[in-house]
């Protein structure tokens, strides 16, 4: 249990722009979602109209609604409100502070094979994982069940790697000899992982050919997805379920990739620029574009100010 004080001291200590308007003596018990309305609960709401659909008088039970500043919330009294320019980001920094269970801040390893020597301090590995001889691991990294890291890899400072990922397995590379026969192009590449990454259940991510497979500081890569060998993935980075990045793509940063996009190989995918579910792209995409549809076309330009 906590209460509105602390509540208010931790978004200050986070240098949030906000404004409180309510009770001062205040326990907050619990947090749910806008359809189940209890007492001493922590709520928000993303849109005015989801105002009307809050069942009032049940609702003044001594609970907290974080919302935009632009609500209009003159008329429902008898509720605690924080104004907040991001009501998103401000409830899940509260939950992560007051509900999310402290992590144990020792390195810990679990019934796994690690023959790395290169393993830094609070670091969390999971059971049933390999951790090979050559991977390095940087400070503060999680790493969950069922994950194999082999050959060059280095994980920076408190990425997460979540169970069931392969990082460092050989890409899909071969070449066709003088008799017709598929040979496998061997890989000498590694795989280098910026900081505070996450990498989704079930993901692979293949090392290099001759360089390295890359990916920057703070990338978020869903579960299902598929990094081959080569690829550039650039700073902020989100990729999401069931997308295939082939080889040697470059995504530059703050790019988006909507679930189940392809992109063919060799192509680079500018700054800013969002590409659609589903959509599969065959030449590149310059920066601050959002693309969909098979084969990607342009749908509209993105404003940046």
């Amino acid at each position: 249990m906590t209460n509105i004080s602390q509540i208010i001291e931790h978004l200050r200590n986070s240098e949030f722009n906000f404004q409180y308007k309510g009770q001062n003596e205040l326990e907050i018990k619990r947090y749910a979602s806008l359809d189940k309305v209890n007492s001493k609960t922590i709520y928000w709401i993303k849109n005015e109209g989801k105002l009307d659909e809050i069942p009032i008088n049940e609702f003044k039970k001594l609970n907290v609604l974080i919302v935009s500043p632009f609500l209009k919330t003159e008329n429902l009294s008898g509720i605690n409100f924080i104004h907040c320019e991001n009501p998103k980001e401000v409830y899940f920094s509260i939950l992560t502070e007051f509900f999310v269970e402290k992590e144990n801040l020792d390195t810990t390893v679990g019934n796994s094979v690690v023959d790395s020597t290169s393993i830094g301090e609070q670091v969390s590995i999971g059971h049933n994982c390999y951790i090979g001889p050559e991977v390095v691991i940087k400070e503060g990294v999680r790493i969950k069940n069922n994950v194999t890291i082999e050959g060059k890899v280095e994980i920076g400072k408190r990425s997460i790697i979540a169970s069931g990922v392969v990082i460092g397995s050989d890409g899909y590379g071969y070449f066709q000899n003088s008799k017709g026969f598929n040979i496998k192009v061997p890989h000498f590449g590694g795989v280098r992982i910026g900081e505070d990454v996450e990498i989704g259940a079930n993901t692979c991510i293949d090392k290099g050919t001759l360089s390295d497979t890359i990916i920057g500081d703070n990338v978020k890569i869903d579960n299902l997805c598929h990094i081959a060998h080569n690829v550039i993935i650039e700073s902020n980075v989100s990729v999401i379920a069931m997308s295939m990045i082939a080889g040697s793509v470059t995504l530059k940063e703050n790019s988006y990739i909507a679930p189940s996009a392809s992109i063919m190989n060799q192509l680079t995918i500018g700054e800013n620029s969002i590409v659609g579910l589903g959509a599969v792209v065959v030449k590149d995409v310059e920066a601050n574009l959002v693309v969909a549809g098979v084969p990607a076309k342009t749908i509209r330009k993105i404003n940046i100010e």
